[in-house]
């Protein structure tokens, strides 16, 4: 459990500064919402849902190892 507990720690500390960096280098292209197209604005949003789908999909897959409802040492 050690391990694992070390091992979340840095991955969510690498994922964060990964994800701010990304965030930052995208956000500056950016155009208004008010100056969308509808199109862009129907792309955005599918983006927007497919990233917390897979956000969720990631908490619980984090949760499952961590009570230990994943277990491969057999």
């Amino acid at each position: 459990m050690e391990y694992y507990t070390i091992g979340m720690a840095i991955g969510m500390a690498m994922g964060l500064a990964i994800g701010i960096s990304i965030g930052m280098t995208i956000g500056q292209k950016q155009k208004p919402w008010s100056e969308l197209t509808e199109e862009e604005k129907k792309r955005k949003k599918i983006l927007i849902g497919a990233g917390i789908i897979v956000l969720v999909l990631g908490v619980l897959i984090n949760l499952g190892f961590f009570f230990e409802v994943f277990n491969f040492n057999t």
